[in-house]
């Protein structure tokens, strides 16, 4: 992802500041599940200088505030970053920053909580080389992120109207554990699974993405505004997939890992 895709990036998450609490309910179980991962003697640790990397809103941010930590919140959104300041309480700093190019020293960091940010980097690799050199020997990462698969009903319905690209691309799990390996990680948690969340229509699925600021940014993209004929056409495609419940289905793929920096 290039510069200007990642300040539009930013710029979409931004706008998406006000509404994305009201309609993150998956994205907070995630952060949960993730923070349940994390051994309590190191979530516990007092003295820790420790990061919330893409905090969006800052929703988990002061929860990883225990005694005497010190907590930052960082995002590529300034908007989010705004929001956060003004809505989220405790003793937080809160910075703009790019998770692949870091404003911190090297080994300065005790741990770093990122839950559902990392899909949006450009580069695995390059991300955990960054988060490698900001750790201090024996800090801890904890992720979560995206799989490739995630929204496969709705990449599938579009490509029965178009060859555009509709949904992020998303990586394969082995790519990321590769990129973990590379960086001189070690890791302490791992889990993956499925989440398929339901919807009435589309209409209150492309809603709720658009409110969370999930913009797609992918090469291959449409630049022209779609047809409302070939809205159609996908709205139609996308009723294969209506359940006997009478729910529309949209899957995610879901990665949990705690890495650990070698002592």
């Amino acid at each position: 992802m290039n510069v200007i895709e990642k300040r539009q990036v930013a710029e979409s998450f931004g706008r998406a500041a006000p509404s994305y609490d009201k309609v993150a309910y998956f994205q907070r179980d995630v952060g949960y599940r993730l923070m349940g991962l994390i051994p309590k003697k190191i979530f516990l640790n007092d003295n820790n200088t420790v990061l919330d990397l893409g905090c969006g809103t800052g929703y988990f941010t002061p929860k990883l505030h225990h005694s005497d930590n010190q907590v930052v919140g960082v995002d590529l959104s300034e908007g989010m970053i705004n929001y956060a300041c003004e809505h989220r309480a405790g003793n937080v700093t809160w910075v703009v920053g790019d998770a692949e190019v870091l404003p911190f020293a090297d080994n300065s960091v005790d741990m770093i909580f990122s839950s559902l940010a990392i899909q949006w980097c450009s580069s695995y690799q390059q991300l955990l080389v960054e988060l490698y050199r900001v750790l201090k020997p024996g800090g801890v990462v904890a992720f979560s992120t995206l799989l490739n698969g995630t929204l496969r009903e709705l990449e599938a319905s579009w490509q029965e109207v178009d060859s555009y690209r509709h949904v992020n691309a998303f990586s394969d799990c082995h790519e990321i554990d590769d990129a973990s390996d590379l960086a001189g990680f070690t890791c302490l948690e791992k889990e993956k699974y499925t989440e398929v969340l339901q919807f009435e229509s589309v209409k209150m699925l492309t809603r709720e993405l658009k409110m969370l600021g999930a913009h797609n940014v992918n090469q291959g993209r449409s630049l022209k505004v779609t047809g409302r004929e070939r809205i159609l056409q996908f709205k139609q495609a996308y009723e294969k997939y209506r359940t006997q419940d009478g729910y529309l289905p949209a899957s995610y793929e879901v990665l949990l890992s705690v890495l650990k920096k070698p002592e």
